[in-house]
């Protein structure tokens, strides 16, 4: 019986933008009694060469190579189609799309049954479903690789650190809860037995709950909510966060092992000095809800498998950069998780720690990326900026360091325009207000909040690496381009829109649009161009007028009435960094004309995109 097959609705506007002849290998999940989910797919990177086996490592485990897909009249598809259904391990029936150029109109699928195509329909799987029927594991643990710094001695010690993973000596616990999931016991807790599903466990996992002071504590469990505290900033996806731990029990007794042989002496070669990696790695799996728990440990050992493959493939690709180095360094990899919107699910780059995204070998790498998944190469996707924030990162690195809130607009109450369509920031930011880190800026320093805002989105992103400007900091730059004088440095006088312009160009080499309101009440007017500008920058606002600042994250629009509302994150507040009094007394949220002083003109101050990969 063939199986019953859906596709991701991300996956399906990816297909509609490709507008190239070309082919590329199809990845999914099989779930259930026999359904195959189609989540993703890459493109050749050159003629007549697929890169599935190592674009395959980069996904999270269970999200398996299952098949082809051709655009146009593609001539490649019948040579690659043997090579690809060799590879396909799900299923015995691998799948093809055949797509035409930039629309899914006459998109056909097709299952490959004794070596012919057999046409099969297909269903579509809307966000919200894949988000509530899916959920993904994180895991985390730690391991040294000894090892000669070559190609050769690194695949075999590799393998061999795969195959002690396997062996069935690891024991995970599942954060926050005294639930073990072990080779020989399975999944270990009172409630669950051998029908148990995943859904099962995630009713147990405890969740953060915030006292009246605002602080966080785990308190009750179980929680449909459990994205919002374990899961990844701009994802709806649930994250069950894993720990690991060794049983030792399994290891062989001192008193078991041989003896040791009688003293002798022998002459050896000296070999060369082996060293030491660590290798920190983070692994993720993509798993159905309704899967069974038993299945459970075997996931998860793949997992981490995968991300050891990406290690190896990271350190192997650096030594062969460096074949005419007599003495080759070897760097200590990391594992980075990226969520491109685009996408509907994540994936995983390793990167070596002492070299910077700007270093040409990693840009080459990240540009092969781009092309292989059919992205464009005018935005960042993978720099190290990008990579996911982990709510429960998020929560540990607040309670170390100060770090101002993020993305303060998600969950803001509704703006209330009646058939609008909502044009809103795109990407991560940070909340920049009054008072924060000790400045006394109260009065005048709302501009220079907004320019904060504005430079840490760009950050966030991965357009720069350069820190948040301090207030004397856009102080001096101002004076060093001569557009104000030595007193300004160290006063308290506030700045406009223009000003800011010129900072963003000065610090991050960014360009922005001027936009001149004669007055507050005809903001409205200017609804259609806030709304372009989001849908293709999409970056914060920054609004002048009189001496308030403030920043635009969104505006909310009806072309039929011209009615308007305003996003708007208000530098003007001096309170504690609680995200429910921000959004509950109006500093984050929703603004009608009113809000606007008619007497007042306003200058906008609108950063592009620099293209950049």
């Amino acid at each position: 019986m063939l199986p019953k097959l859906r596709i991701s609705s991300f996956l399906l506007k990816r297909l509609e933008r490709v507008k190239l002849q070309c082919s590329g290998c199809l990845y999914g999940v099989f779930y259930g009694d026999g359904t195959l989910l189609l989540l993703s797919f890459n493109v050749e990177a050159s003629v007549g060469q697929l890169s599935y086996e190592h674009i395959q490592h980069k996904f999270p485990a269970e999200l398996d190579l299952c098949g082809l897909v051709k655009f146009g009249d593609c001539s490649d598809t019948d040579a690659h189609l043997s090579e690809v259904i060799s590879s396909v391990d799900i299923t015995d029936n691998p799948i093809v799309l055949q797509c035409q150029l930039g629309t899914l109109v006459g998109l056909r699928a097709s299952f490959l049954v004794h070596g012919k195509l057999e046409h099969v329909p297909y269903e579509t799987m809307e966000a919200p479903q894949l988000f509530n029927d899916f959920c993904f594991t994180r895991l985390k643990c730690g391991f040294y690789l000894h090892t000669l710094p070559t190609p050769e001695a690194i695949a075999k010690e590799m393998h061999v650190l795969r195959k002690r993973v396997a062996d069935g000596s690891l024991v995970f616990n599942v954060s926050q809860t005294k639930i073990y999931v072990s080779s020989h016991c399975g999944t270990q807790h009172k409630s669950f037995n051998s029908e148990s599903l995943i859904e099962h466990l995630i009713a147990e996992v405890p969740i953060p709950a915030e006292t009246p002071s605002g602080n966080k504590k785990k308190t009750v469990t179980s929680s449909p909510e459990l994205d919002k505290h374990y899961g990844a900033v701009g994802c709806a996806f649930d994250v069950i966060n894993i720990d690991v731990l060794r049983c030792r029990t399994r290891e062989p007794a001192a008193g078991d092992a041989a003896p040791h042989p009688a003293l002798s002496m022998c002459i050896t070669h000296e070999e060369p000095s082996k060293v030491q990696v660590p290798l920190e790695l983070e692994s993720m799996a993509i798993l159905c809800k309704k899967t069974k728990l038993l299945r459970l440990y075997d996931v998860l050992i793949e997992s981490i498998c995968r991300s050891l493959r990406l290690f190896e493939q990271c350190l192997t690709e650096r030594l062969t950069e460096q074949e005419t180095v007599t003495k080759p360094k070897l760097l200590a990899p990391r594992i980075y998780h990226f969520y491109p919107k685009e996408f509907g699910h994540f994936l995983s780059c390793a990167y070596l720690e002492e070299l910077s995204d700007d270093e040409p070998s990693v840009q080459e790498k990240r540009k092969r990326l781009h092309r292989q998944f059919a992205l464009p190469v005018t935005r960042p996707y993978f720099r190290r900026a990008n990579q996911c924030r982990f709510q429960g990162d998020i929560l540990a690195a607040d309670t170390a360091s100060w770090t101002p809130l993020l993305n303060t607009h998600l969950g803001v109450r509704p703006s209330g325009v009646t058939d609008g369509k909502e044009y809103l920031v795109n990407g991560n930011y940070h909340y920049y207000h009054y008072l924060q880190q000790q400045v006394q800026d109260k009065g005048w320093g709302c501009a220079y909040r907004s320019l904060q805002t504005i430079c840490s989105w760009f950050l966030l992103q991965g357009y720069t690496e350069r820190a948040i400007p301090t207030h004397l900091e856009i102080q001096e730059h101002l004076h060093k381009i001569n557009d104000k004088p030595a007193s300004f440095v160290g006063s308290s006088q506030w700045i406009g829109s223009t000003e800011l312009s010129m900072c963003l160009q000065g610090f991050l080499n960014v360009d922005s649009k001027i936009l001149h309101v004669a007055s507050g009440a005809e903001l409205s007017t200017i609804a259609s161009e806030l709304a372009m500008h989001f849908q293709t920058q999409g970056t914060p606002v920054m609004i002048g007028g009189g001496v308030l600042a403030h920043t635009i994250i969104g505006v909310d629009y009806c072309v039929q009435t011209g009615q308007a509302k305003f996003l708007i994150l208000d530098p003007h507040y001096t309170g504690p960094d609680e995200l429910s009094t921000i959004q509950i007394k109006g500093w984050c949220g929703w603004k009608g004309m009113d809000f606007w002083d008619k007497k007042s003109y306003y200058n906008l101050c609108m950063p592009q995109r620099p293209i950049l990969y």
